[in-house]
């Protein structure tokens, strides 16, 4: 899903403009990005690193700011993303029938490896699951891809929702999480979703 472009010079989507939302989370505040299509981006705030990360669990999920007022109808995308959040971080087992929110495709280019390896990692890594660069790159049937699974992963637009944090070194080790930066993040996912290390 790498960019296309496809955007008005303001950077909105030719779908319609786009509004940001912050969402609470226990591990800091989610921006999620949607237009009136689908979302377009889901990323934690850009300060936190593993220097100042503290989940707190407690926290509930829920919107606290937007962009731009919307009464919950132009923005659909945004607020079943916020549903699905919540879902994830207050009850992950009930994920499976949680209608997941839609994703702008007018902002990637479905035909790259990227997208291929994003799409791939979301239907098959479940939660609770991991799995290694090296069989991700497999089982988007180029095998000796690792490291370009790597770049993918690194480049993800879609927080949570394309599971990057589900890939690990071969080793079982969690490995890099946003280029290093945020590796306690990874291992806080990881342990919440249930799985093994």
């Amino acid at each position: 899903m790498t960019p296309r472009g496809r955007t008005h010079k303001n950077g909105d989507c030719f779908h319609g403009p786009t509004n940001t939302y912050t969402v609470t989370s226990p591990i800091g505040d989610i921006l999620v990005t949607s237009c009136p299509r689908g979302v377009h981006s889901i990323e934690q705030q850009k300060g936190i690193t593993d220097d100042d990360f503290l989940p707190n669990v407690s926290l509930q999920v829920e919107s606290v700011h937007q962009q731009w007022d919307d009464n919950g109808y132009t923005y659909k995308p945004a607020v079943t993303c916020i549903k699905w959040l919540k879902t994830y971080f207050e009850n992950s087992p009930a994920l499976k029938d949680t209608k997941k929110p839609g994703v702008c495709l007018a902002r990637y280019n479905e035909d790259s490896f990227q997208a291929k390896a994003w799409k791939t990692l979301a239907a098959e890594i479940g939660l609770g699951a991991t799995v290694s660069y090296s069989d991700l790159a497999k089982m988007c049937g180029c095998p000796r891809g690792a490291r370009a699974v790597g770049l993918a992963m690194r480049s993800n637009p879609l927080m949570l929702l394309v599971p990057c944090h589900r890939v690990i070194q071969s080793g079982g080790v969690p490995g890099n999480y946003c280029a290093g930066r945020r590796n306690k993040v990874k291992l806080w996912l990881l342990l919440h979703e249930g799985a093994s290390l």
